[in-house]
């Protein structure tokens, strides 16, 4: 989350400085040396180092020397580590030390992860069933409900901020990061708080009413933004959108949000009441705790017949609590830090008790500066029953004789060539793009080819994923996978040419460490 979009640092606040040098390999901090740079972004600096004596490897962030020279922002970076060191949870980064280079910029050395931030995978693969996204989710509410105990809020919680780590039989174990914003609220009546009244702090798509308003910050604001992030997984689209960062906040303290099901149709009905439970406006009225809201949410799912299986943990914790049975092939590659992670897909499996499958349609998170919405193509359809299905069923008539069927003739059959199946296409609405900009798309045949210029209602083939190109003048080229629906419109936002970083109103580092 850069500097522009966290109100408790003001441009005034930020000291005009030269830039930072980035420290070469060989370059000693604490008792670890630097071997190269893993990536950067609006607050500082990610290395990947090595102790010298023992071989571990570690990751170290360093603050930039402008936030080094902003009181505010060293003393958040320095609750960060109080507060994963007072949590102490395994579902949780783990920060070991931490000092202040010679040039007067703030570091500290935690653990290197492998693998890729949850994020990523909803960029690949928009939505997931509960079955698949319950081994990601329960671990991050268990580490959250330790953190509460502790007396601290993340108040930051969003998927880039959960990076999915592996175990060593491949299954994944995610890791909660960035208490960089923490309050670290200690005893009723403490003053210690590294936070004030009145100040917006957190990223507005899973900001809470009172964290938009400034006041009455408690733990329950996770309990808000966890709903969020649920909504945004099994739905593939945010609780609220806007043009602006007001316009979110706003609708998040006036507007009534929308069920799961009303976006997604295919999701049961059931499972409306406890996602809203979690985002209601009143914190009283939330859930007690992030487990007990997950415990609900699992119940509800159990009752509408979807078949959660072994990875689903169940309410109280019942199966695997660690680490997703989803094999993490697709982050057997570099970590993330390594910035080569490799495209993949993670789908999720069909339910095995609901013949209404979720299909995944992948459309583009574009994140621009302020004023910026996050759009997902979602589609759906019917699963049609397995072809032995019948044979299987035992016959209601099969004590009663039946009549010999005739012999069929030894001549063989007219060969008859039946045509190519016609490809059906359906009209996609694009929506959000320059005038000026031309739409590319190549479909199963492989070429690629014009379909037009500016926004419009274009033809793609149904059932089919079409990969998307669009090109305008003055902005970053884009290219998305779309699995087109009939009437569900497709919104592209463009990136401008030259905006560093793209101005994600999301994320801090482009590296999640």
């Amino acid at each position: 989350m850069g500097a522009e979009h966290d109100a408790t640092i003001s441009a005034g606040d930020i000291p005009n400085v030269a830039p930072d040098e980035d420290l070469p390999g060989g370059t000693q901090v604490g008792e670890y040396v630097i071997e190269k740079k893993l990536g950067e972004g609006g607050f500082g600096t990610v290395y990947r180092a090595n102790h010298p004596l023992i071989g571990k490897t570690a990751a170290i962030k360093v603050l930039n020397r402008a936030m080094s020279s902003n009181h505010e922002m060293v003393a958040r970076f320095v609750s960060e580590a109080r507060a994963v060191n007072q949590i102490r949870h395994r579902n949780i980064i783990d920060i070991f030390a931490f000092g202040q280079l010679s040039d007067g910029r703030q570091y500290y050395i935690m653990e290197i992860l492998e693998g890729e931030p949850f994020d990523a995978l909803l960029e690949r693969t928009p939505r997931l069933d509960l079955a698949t996204a319950l081994p990601i989710l329960r671990p991050v509410a268990r580490a959250l409900d330790a953190a509460h105990e502790k007396g601290i809020v993340h108040r930051d919680l969003k998927p880039e901020n959960i990076f999915l780590g592996k175990n060593e039989d491949g299954t994944i174990f995610p890791k909660l990061l960035d208490f960089g914003i923490a309050k670290l609220s200690g005893k009723p009546g403490d003053t210690s708080a590294k936070t004030r009244t009145g100040l917006q702090i957190g990223t507005p798509y899973f900001m809470s009413p009172e964290q938009c308003r400034g006041v009455g910050v408690d733990h329950r604001t996770d309990i808000y933004a966890f709903g969020v992030m649920i909504h945004r997984v099994l739905t593939g689209h945010l609780l609220f959108d806007g043009e602006t960062m007001m316009d979110i906040m706003m609708k998040h303290v006036s507007v009534p949000p929308p069920a799961a099901s009303s976006i997604a149709p295919d999701l049961p009905v059931a499972l409306d009441a406890p996602l809203l439970a979690m985002v209601e406006k009143e914190p009283d009225k939330r859930p007690r705790t992030i487990t007990a809201a997950l415990d609900a949410l699992e119940a509800a799912a159990i009752a509408s017949g979807i078949d959660l299986g072994a990875i689903g943990g169940g309410p109280g914790g019942r199966g695997t609590s660690t680490g997703s049975t989803i094999q993490a092939q697709t982050l057997n590659k570099p970590s993330i830090t390594e910035l080569a992670m490799a495209p993949s897909a993670l789908a999720p499996p069909p339910s095995k008790a609901n013949k209404t499958p979720m299909f995944v349609g992948v459309a583009l998170l574009a994140c621009v500066a302020v004023g910026a919405g996050v759009f997902a193509l979602k589609g759906g359809g019917k699963e049609p029953a397995p072809a032995h299905a019948a044979s299987t069923q035992p016959s209601e008539k099969a004590d009663k004789p039946v009549a010999s069927a005739p012999v069929a003739s030894s001549a063989p059959a007219p060969s008859v060539s039946a045509p190519p199946p016609a490809v059906v296409k359906i009209d996609v609405k694009i929506e959000g793009i320059p005038k000026t900009a031309e739409i590319f798309a190549t479909t199963g045949s492989g070429a690629e080819v014009k379909l037009g210029v500016g926004p419009g209602t274009y033809a793609l083939p149904k059932g089919e994923k079409s990969v998307l190109r669009v090109a305008a003048p003055g902005f970053v080229e884009k290219k998305l996978d779309v699995l087109p629906e009939q009437g569900v419109p497709l919104k592209i936002l463009l990136v401008p040419a030259g905006k560093v970083g793209g101005g994600n109103i999301n994320k801090d580092l482009e590296n999640p460490f």
